[in-house]
């Protein structure tokens, strides 16, 4: 009887140590990637940093650009000069290509005086709701079954228009 207690023992013993190896380990594995998080975020955080910055030159830049661009406009109105060359990149990213562009095709004054909006497409018809119908005839002093009869629609609908009408106001 002993020797099965005893066997017992061993064996709860070789599967709690089997146990806790297995646990350090696992233990050992999240620290080691916890670490590589970290390295990770801290990089991340580099690289975020570096594109601000580099955004915040790159707008800068811009600023600068346009400033020089107003100043040499209001210089000489009459003149219609290409805007001051802007330092360009080996490769510009493509917002500062479009600011670019937006610098160097803009009109001056007198092109944007002359200027006039093109003609409207034809219009759809725009029709007024039974609602609107409702409170412009009540407001000309028609009663409910006038409004009913001209609108052709029930005197319940317009009693509800008028009542919502009312409680909105």
């Amino acid at each position: 009887m002993t020797l099965v207690v005893l066997v017992f023992s061993l064996a709860l013993h070789a599967l709690t140590f089997f146990v806790l190896v297995r646990f350090y380990s696992h233990v050992q594995n999240v620290k080691e990637e916890s670490r590589q998080l970290h390295g990770m975020r801290e990089d991340l955080e580099e690289i975020l940093r570096q594109y601000t910055e580099e955004i915040k030159q790159e707008n800068q830049e811009l600023k600068d650009s346009l400033h020089s661009y107003a100043d040499q406009n209001a210089g000489s109105a009459a003149a219609h000069e290409a805007p001051a060359p802007v330092e360009k990149d080996p490769q510009p990213h493509a917002f500062q290509k479009r600011a670019e562009e937006a610098v160097e095709h803009a009109g001056t004054k007198e092109a944007e005086d002359s200027f006039s909006p093109p003609p409207p497409p034809d219009e759809d018809q725009m029709e007024t709701s039974n609602q609107a119908k409702v409170l412009s005839l009540s407001a000309r002093g028609y009663t409910r079954d006038e409004i009913a009869k001209e609108l052709q629609i029930g005197k319940g609908e317009v009693d509800l228009f008028l009542k919502f009408y009312l409680e909105l106001q």
